[in-house]
């Protein structure tokens, strides 16, 4: 009898072990379960250059290796299922130089870019209507100031007149249409120089004031 009485309580002993580590391993197993990555030839040249990152069905993360080096070359990170920020090394010499941030809904709203190769943004632009109105601000010196900005507009009707054969001929080129312009030329932190579009004698009062506050770093 007490053997058996023993042989009972080894029993519950193994079983209680058995369930506390059920208990403590089936979080981990489920979540290792939604957690999966898919491999996707998006440009169709037979190799698969796109990695994305699941929860379930809501994507985390993607990575592109843009030019087949083996190194992801473009970053896109997802909130909600939605594009939060992206991010992409367009030169291919190891660093980020390229950075979009998007809204709660997945629409771009600014975007900067690093020219010199510092690891530091010094162009910007601001989405004030989708892409149809831009704010643009560029850092031309490398100094951490804004010494340029300008706000352009989308003109899809916008085009250049060419002679052919004796005639005008009217070749469209849609493009951005610069509204205004404001320029610190001697990068002394103040505007020299402000213009507006269709207006040959643009106020003065702008001249001699500050062009920006905005800091460039990130």
């Amino acid at each position: 009898m007490k053997g058996k009485k023993a042989l009972q309580i080894q029993k519950r002993i193994f079983l209680f072990i058995l369930f506390s580590l059920a208990s403590l391993l089936l979080p981990l197993t489920l979540a290792h379960a939604a957690l999966r990555t898919e491999l996707i030839d998006e440009d169709k040249d037979g190799r698969k250059e796109t990695k994305v990152f699941y929860n379930d069905s809501q994507k985390l993360r993607t990575e592109v290796d843009v030019n087949g080096d083996g190194k992801p070359d473009k970053f896109i990170e997802y909130k909600n299922g939605k594009r939060h920020l992206a991010t992409a090394d367009i030169h291919f010499d190891g660093k980020i130089d390229s950075w979009s941030y998007f809204d709660e809904a997945g629409v771009l709203k600014n975007s900067a870019r690093d020219l010199n190769h510092d690891g530091k943004p010094d162009s910007f632009s601001e989405f004030l209507k989708g892409r149809n109105l831009v704010l643009k601000e560029f850092d031309r010196n490398f100094d951490g100031k804004i010494d340029r900005r300008s706000l352009v507009q989308w003109d899809p009707n916008k085009g250049v007149n060419v002679y052919n054969g004796g005639r005008v001929q009217r070749i469209p080129t849609p493009g951005y249409t610069t509204l205004w312009s404001e320029e610190d030329n001697d990068f002394d932190g103040k505007i020299d120089v402000y213009k507006e579009r269709g207006n040959k004698n643009p106020p003065t009062e702008k001249i001699g004031k500050s062009i920006a506050s905005r800091k460039t770093s990130l």
